[in-house]
């Protein structure tokens, strides 16, 4: 049987901070794919800097969301999902300063792939953030 997850405040603000994140890295994701042969490489960098953050604060959370989620097996697999997905970027380069097509990758992998989960990641946050 399905147990219904009872946040406390804090939790449910850094959930929902997290939500808002999610939307914001998919922004960065598909503006680095539109813009990636029009932007400086320092703009390029920067943006590129800030998804990373946005990556790493992700991360953070997840290490509290697995003691929240300890008994949601869909939560606790769309988390473990996020760390495959970020186990990929690192082997297509991603984090590097290697000049493979960003415009490529991000269309052909970054974007979908990330976009799918983070439908399956909102399927477990929507229902505890509509209180």
């Amino acid at each position: 049987m399905f147990k219904v997850l009872q946040l406390k405040e804090e939790e449910f603000m850094v959930l929902k901070q997290y939500n808002g994140l999610l939307d914001s890295l998919e922004e960065a994701f598909a503006y680095l794919c539109e813009n990636a042969e029009v932007l400086s490489a320092k703009v390029n960098q920067q943006v590129k800097q800030d998804s990373y953050k946005a990556i790493t604060k992700l991360v953070e959370t997840h290490v509290l969301m697995v003691d929240w989620f300890n008994e949601q097996e869909a939560a606790l697999r769309s988390i473990a999902e996020f760390e495959r997905f970020i186990d990929e970027l690192e082997t297509l380069g991603h984090f590097e300063n290697q000049h493979v097509s960003d415009k490529e990758v991000f269309a052909t992998y970054v974007i979908p792939a990330f976009e799918q989960w983070k439908k399956n990641m909102q399927k477990q946050l929507i229902p505890l953030l509509a209180h």
